[in-house]
Formats: structure tokens, C-alpha cells, sequence
């Protein structure tokens, strides 16, 4: 019942209508045979008290043994099982000239057309059928053997009629219904997943389907319209600020540059330094150049990020095919794994750069280091912008960033790439960062935002 709950719309609503299907199917197939198979019943169990009647009265009328015979014989032709019997175990006497209700109502209850009995009847074929004695005269009896009525006359049609009639129609009205209904809201989660990958998506939602449906839509796309004028909004204030910013910094660092003291002027200037590498990195986060999807040689871009920092003095290495070509945006992808390798630098001594094609087409790159890693509470705030680990776990002298190169390297993968990347704990010691790709067939022909972050 757990896994009905989580389940789709479509196969809920899919269920519940297979399941009214086996109930009026149930309920129909068993009942109908004596909804509409009763009256028959009636009629052919009136024409055997008929033809008992008329039997009774020829073996009433018999003065000999010969004429008994014969109208035994004459039964026999009127499809009546009969034969003599002991007027002692006689339920019923026949009187000739008198209405025969009596006799009719005892073939009614030993024939028992109830529901319980023609089904038992229908599945236990090898019972006794029972057996009627009626009393003629003081000395005479005539043993009759009622008849049953086989299911395959009544029950079998009846039960495939019920399928034919309710079964099929059900089953289809189930389907189209299911279809009708979730259909819109297929659509609508195509649609939600699409913006949630790519934030300044403005294509709308379509009003669609019921009135529901078609109110939900309208209402999502003033939503998305104001969400998409307040980040752009935000943008531009983050991106005038930045930049304002600088004259003034300029002008601080032309009066330190005046400054008789050394030790306060080599302070200020760092200070200062620090401030104008927050406000390039701010600038970079919020810039939303487009780039053109260009196939590229990743084992060459990898392996000539992995030699600029190891001009730098950073221990990086790769590991990789020496030829893999991919449709991506290479700027876009050399600055996440820049981001990446420079993140890992401040923590560990060691650094690999590893690359890996899938059969189905998609590619996995991965940097790990020989750091002391993450816990996993701190695996999901490391990708949130402006979110700093704690500076105490860094090595060396090397100072800290500000908090947006795995946030940078997380839009790049998701929103630009369609991918997924994921903090994953090294043994013994250490963190991977896995970058899953998808195939070149499934990568999108339009680049969105590179650096559109979630927010």
C-alpha cells in the first residue's frame, strides 16, 4: 500500500479503476447468469412439472403391470429419469383432477436455483442429483430423478457476455481515462523539471487540459515572470555594486601606496587585495555569458589544466584515455574543474584528475584529493554560494576563497551540462568530486547561463 501511495497520478488512478473493473466484473459475471437466466430456469423447471404431471396421471391411470411398463417407457421418451418406488418415503401424493402447486413446489425446492447451489452444481459435477417420490395410490410410487441444468447452457455465456460487456469497456474507459486525466500533469512535470534545471528558463507553461489545470498554468507563469525580473533585478544591483566598488578601492590604493609606514601599508594592501578578488569573484559568479556547444578533445583540456597547475608548484596529475572527444562548452567545463582542482589545493597535498567514457555514451570525471575531506552534513552547503568551510582545515599558508568556486562549478554541471555532480568521500582519507555527463546525444544544442546557480 506504501509503494501505492508514492506512486504516479497515472498508475493511482490507473489502479483504482482496474480495480472497480474486478469488482463489477465480480459481482456482474456472478450475478448475471440469474439476473438474466432465472426466467428460463423458471419456464424449464414449470415444463418438467408439466411432464411429471403428465407421466403421473398415464401411470395413474394403469391397471396392469404392461401399462405401467409403458407409460414408463413414455417418461423415458419425455426426457423424465423415473422409476418405481415405496409409497411409505413419499413426500408428496398425487390426486388426479387436483392442481398440482404442491408437486410444482417441491420440484421448485429440491431443483434449488439459488446462487450457492448452482455454483456448487456448476463446479461439482459428480453429486447425486435428487430425487422426488411421489405417492400414486396406497400400493404405488413413482421415484423421480430431478434434473440439473448444465452450466455450460447458461453459466459459461452469461459469464463471457458479463466480460464482453463490462470487462473490455471498463478496461479501455480505465486507460483513456487515466491518459485524459494525467496527460496535463505529465506535461506540467516535464515543464517543472526543465525550469528547475535552468533558472532563467521564460519559455511558459502550457494552459492545458482541465480548467484546473489551465488556472495552475496561468498562475505558474506570472510566478515564474516575477521570479525571473527579481533575479535579473538582483543581478543588476550585485553587478553595479561590484563594479562601483572598484573606483574607490582604486583611490585606497593609491593613498596607501603613500603611506611612510611599511608594516600598516603591506596590511592595507592585502586588505585591499582581498576586496578586489571578492569583487572579481562576485563579478564572475553573477556574468552570464553565453557560450556555442563545440566539440572538444576533454583528455587535451583536462591534461592541460592538470599542467597549469602543476606549473604553479600544485601536485595534480591526470588520468585518462589519451583521446576523448565531447560536444560541451569548453570554457565552461575548464572553469569547473579549474574551480575544482584550486578548491582541493587549499586542503590536500595531493591532487588526481581522472576521465572515464560510459557505453552508453555519457562521461565521468572526478578530482579526488589526500585531504581531510567532508562530513556529510557540509556536502550540500559547500555548494551554496558564499559558504565557507572552516579555514582551520586548510594547509600551509594558503588562503581561503570566498565560497563560490564549487557553487560556479555546480551551475556550470547542472544548468549548462544537463549533469550532476556529487561530493564523495576517498579511502582512507580525502574527497572526490564526481562529475556524471550525459551522452552527446541528450546534451542540449542551446547553452544556457554557465554560471546560473541555484538560489
Amino acid at each position: 500500500m506504501s509503494g501505492l501511495r508514492t506512486a504516479s497520478i497515472r498508475k493511482q488512478l490507473f489502479f483504482l479503476a482496474i480495480l472497480l473493473v474486478v469488482l463489477v466484473s465480480a459481482v456482474a459475471a456472478v450475478s448475471e447468469p440469474f439476473i438474466y437466466g432465472r426466467h428460463d430456469k423458471g419456464i424449464e423447471i414449470g415444463l418438467f412439472a408439466g411432464r411429471l404431471e403428465t407421466v403421473l396421471e398415464q401411470f395413474g391411470r394403469s391397471r396392469t403391470i404392461q401399462e405401467e411398463d409403458e407409460a414408463l417407457r413414455f417418461a423415458e421418451r419425455l426426457g423424465v429419469s423415473v422409476q418405481r418406488g415405496a409409497p411409505a418415503q413419499a413426500s408428496v401424493a398425487y390426486q388426479p383432477g387436483v392442481p398440482t402447486n404442491e408437486i410444482l413446489s417441491r420440484v421448485r425446492d429440491l431443483i434449488n436455483d439459488g446462487i450457492w447451489t448452482a455454483l456448487r452444481n456448476a463446479v461439482r459435477i459428480s453429486d447425486m442429483p435428487s430425487v422426488l417420490i411421489v405417492k400414486v395410490d396406497d400400493s404405488r410410487a413413482l421415484s423421480f430423478q430431478m434434473p440439473r441444468f448444465p452450466s455450460s447452457v447458461w453459466l459459461a455465456p452469461a459469464v463471457a457476455s458479463g466480460i464482453l460487456k463490462i470487462v473490455i469497456p471498463l478496461v479501455l474507459l480505465a486507460y483513456v481515462g487515466s491518459w485524459l486525466i494525467t496527460e496535463p500533469l505529465v506535461r506540467f512535470a516535464v515543464a517543472a523539471r526543465r525550469v528547475s534545471m535552468d533558472d532563467h528558463s521564460e519559455e511558459p507553461f502550457k494552459a492545458e487540459g482541465a480548467s484546473e489545470i489551465s488556472s495552475l498554468a496561468a498562475s505558474l507563469n506570472v510566478m515564474q515572470s516575477r521570479i525571473q525580473t527579481m533575479l535579473r533585478d538582483r543581478t543588476s544591483v550585485l553587478r553595479a555594486i561590484s563594479h562601483d566598488l572598484r573606483t574607490p578601492l582604486t583611490r585606497l590604493r593609491m593613498r596607501i601606496e603613500r603611506s611612510s609606514e611599511p608594516e600598516l601599508k603591506e596590511l592595507l594592501l592585502a586588505d585591499v587585495s582581498t576586496l578586489s578578488s571578492l569583487i572579481d569573484a562576485s563579478l564572475g559568479f553573477l556574468d552570464n555569458k553565453r557560450e556555442p556547444l563545440r566539440k572538444v578533445d576533454l583528455s587535451s583540456l583536462l591534461q592541460t589544466i592538470s599542467s597549469d597547475f602543476a606549473d604553479t608548484g600544485v601536485n595534480v596529475s591526470f588520468v585518462g584515455p589519451r583521446r576523448l572527444t565531447y560536444i560541451c562548452m569548453p570554457q565552461g567545463l575548464t572553469r569547473a574543474i579549474t574551480n575544482l582542482v584550486d578548491n582541493a589545493s587549499r586542503f590536500a597535498q595531493h591532487i588526481e584528475i581522472q576521465l572515464s567514457k560510459h557505453q552508453q555514451g555519457g562521461i565521468t570525471i572526478t578530482v579526488s584529493d589526500d585531504g581531510p575531506g567532508l562530513p556529510d552534513d557540509l556536502k550540500d552547503k559547500v555548494l551554496e554560494p558564499f559558504f565557507k568551510v572552516d579555514e582551520s582545515r586548510q594547509t600551509g599558508a594558503k588562503s581561503g576563497g570566498f565560497g563560490l568556486g564549487l557553487s560556479i562549478a555546480q551551475g556550470i554541471v547542472a544548468t549548462g551540462h544537463k549533469g550532476v555532480l556529487r561530493l564523495l568521500d576517498r579511502k582512507p582519507n580525502g574527497l572526490i568530486v564526481e562529475i556524471q555527463l550525459p551522452s552527446v546525444k541528450s546534451t542540449p544544442v542551446i547553452a544556457p547561463d554557465l554560471d546560473a546557480v541555484k538560489s
